[in-house]
């Protein structure tokens, strides 16, 4: 049972995440505000999201998923930085959720069989 729900824990981080990354990629109004709010240009904000969604993608798979997560953890990072950094309270707690479950992904140990 906790095998399957590692899996789904697995899929949700990554689908998040993806969604996120998607965004930034696509420059969707909010990330484009919030990116030039915090002195990063268009460049950064997909080059950012295009990481989201590489980590995201890599937690789909068994043997890359912990890269993957170390992936998604740096990029939430480091927005929660930039975050306090800039004094954007109201973005930090989504950021720390966001470090938090991909620390969560990456320190799981393996189910055993």
């Amino acid at each position: 049972m906790a095998k399957h729900c590692k899996k789904i824990w697995r899929a949700l981080v990554g689908l998040g995440f993806a969604a996120c990354g998607i965004s930034k990629v696509l420059g969707v109004d909010i990330q484009a505000k919030r990116f030039a709010q915090l002195n990063w240009s268009e460049s950064n904000m997909k080059t950012l999201g295009g990481a989201q969604i590489a980590g995201a993608a890599m937690l789909g798979c068994k043997k890359t998923s912990k890269l993957g997560a170390l992936l998604l953890a740096g990029s939430a990072l480091c927005l929660l930085v930039t975050g306090f950094k800039h004094n954007r309270k109201e973005e930090l707690a989504i950021d720390s959720f966001g470090v938090l479950a991909a620390l969560s992904i990456l320190f799981s140990k393996k189910c055993k069989k």
